[in-house]
């Protein structure tokens, strides 16, 4: 095969000058070959690593691994995907980076080098939320005036500076195909991030599949992550059946209580997070699947790894970008945005025009939420279909201390004479003053009920029994 002398010159001159070419790029850039021996390393690279190029070219990345000054090689899994690769690296400083790996091949198709682009996730992420915060807001704002609350249309009503951070690192994130796990317990919106993740990505037009190993049964899992093929069940679907894995292809897979998902198929998903790939049940040929992976969980997996619980393979495989999302009582800055976001839906939705006391907000913000968002969200919607009021005052709310049962002087229990009394008659002097001290105070048989978690004809009928005596 010839080439033309236009075509020679060209390259000739591209090659004279490669070397300052690539140095006008913006973004970090390093080139290894297949074994992982740096090649080159632009200025760029040095500025954002703060490891100066001579200490880099020609060393191994395995070499930096050991020594600690990276955390993250993506040579081996180029080599053996031969696809692009992202991941978050962490320096020894601290600082995360954005790596996203691409293969150079030789005329055999084999990976000749990698090329590597870094960025700088924090900064991008700060930078991100400087310009969009106020816009965020405002669209909030306007969302408020016809306002969707699913998943997908909630406005960000968040003020805390680490939320804010958090949302700023998820949006640069989404842009990569990296794995993701998200952190945190019961309620704080695990699930808004992980569809808010997917609708930021480069495949918001693709499906979002949702899978909660938590509730799916045991012996049903494997059929609906991986599908089966046909004729693997009798009575089955003859055409076999496609798993969420493979409904989510091009999309996202948001798999959420990860921590809950059983040993063999924690092995099964690790395959799909190694090789791209998937075996339907009953079948015996893999299948290439391309999909971003998304996991959730309230547990350690830490702790999960050392019980035997969880894989640890399977554990750093999910840790590649990892997003803690603090509980609400340690962002309290957040609570008073989200109770007026529900607010305004709910008494848009049952049309009711009801607001909350001072104290009672001061309530709210000093209550501990241990039910994080989705607590705050179901005391609003509670206030909203059940008060009689316009105003929520402080004792309308299922955590007022004015609703809180003590027992003390204020129940007719102190100095109470127990000398030559059985057990059972001391009890019952105990239970007759809880009854009609607590009846004093809350003056409702319902709302006493509730706090004593007692049936309301039991507190009825003690009552009228007290009473009479």
């Amino acid at each position: 095969m010839t080439h033309s002398p236009l075509k020679i010159r060209a390259f000739m001159t591209v090659k004279k000058y490669w070397s300052q070419i690539i140095e006008t790029f913006d973004e970090a850039v390093s080139i290894s070959d297949p074994d992982g021996i740096i090649l080159y390393a632009n200025k760029r690279h040095e500025e954002l690593t703060g490891i100066p190029r001579q200490e880099l070219i020609g060393k191994s990345v395995h070499d930096l691994v050991r020594r600690g000054l990276f955390d993250v090689v993506l040579n081996p899994g180029i080599l053996r995907s031969k696809q692009p690769e992202t991941q978050v690296q962490e320096l020894a400083s601290g600082q995360k980076l954005v790596l996203e790996g691409h293969p150079v091949f030789d005329e055999d198709g084999n990976v000749a080098l990698v090329i590597t682009y870094l960025r700088d996730v924090t900064k991008l992420s700060e930078l991100r939320e400087q310009l969009s915060s106020q816009q965020e807001l405002l669209k909030a704002f306007q969302k408020m005036q016809g306002i969707d609350m699913t998943a997908d249309h909630m406005p960000i009503m968040v003020q805390s500076k680490t939320m804010k951070q958090l949302f700023g690192q998820l949006s640069i994130i989404a842009e990569t195909d990296a794995t993701v796990l998200l952190l945190g317990e019961t309620g704080v919106g695990k699930d808004v991030f992980a569809r808010r993740l997917h609708k930021l990505s480069p495949h918001a037009d693709k499906a979002f599949i949702k899978a909660d190993c938590g509730s799916m049964p045991k012996n049903l899992i494997e059929t609906e992550l991986f599908g089966y093929a046909p004729g693997t069940f009798s009575g089955g679907n003859k055409g076999g059946k496609i798993g969420l894995i493979e409904a989510a292809s091009g999309g996202t897979l948001f798999l959420d209580e990860i921590g809950e998902l059983p040993l063999l198929m924690q092995t099964r998903l690790l395959r799909l997070l190694q090789d791209r790939e998937i075996v339907r049940v009953g079948a015996t040929v893999p299948q290439k699947v391309k999909v971003r992976i998304v996991a959730a969980t309230n547990k350690n997996l830490e702790k999960e790894v050392e019980a035997g619980r969880f894989r640890s393979d399977l554990y750093y495989r999910l840790k590649v970008a990892v997003i803690d999302i603090p509980p609400l009582r340690k962002r309290k800055v957040d609570i008073l945005p989200f109770v007026k976001t529900f607010l305004k839906f709910f008494c848009q939705k049952y049309r009711r025009e009801i607001t909350f006391s001072q104290e009672a907000e001061n309530a709210l913000l000093k209550h501990s939420w241990p039910g994080n968002v989705r607590e705050l969200e179901n005391l609003v919607l509670g206030c909203v279909v059940t008060s009689k009021k316009n105003v929520i005052d402080v004792a309308d709310l299922p955590f007022s201390p004015s609703t809180k049962i003590c027992v003390g002087a204020k129940d007719g229990l102190t100095g109470m004479e127990v000398s030559g009394k059985s057990m059972k008659e001391i009890l019952g002097e105990v239970e007759k003053a809880i009854i009609l001290n607590g009846m004093k105070r809350v003056g409702n048989i319902a709302k006493l009920a509730e706090e004593l978690k007692l049936d309301r004809t039991t507190v009825f009928r003690k009552l009228k029994k007290y009473e009479a005596e």
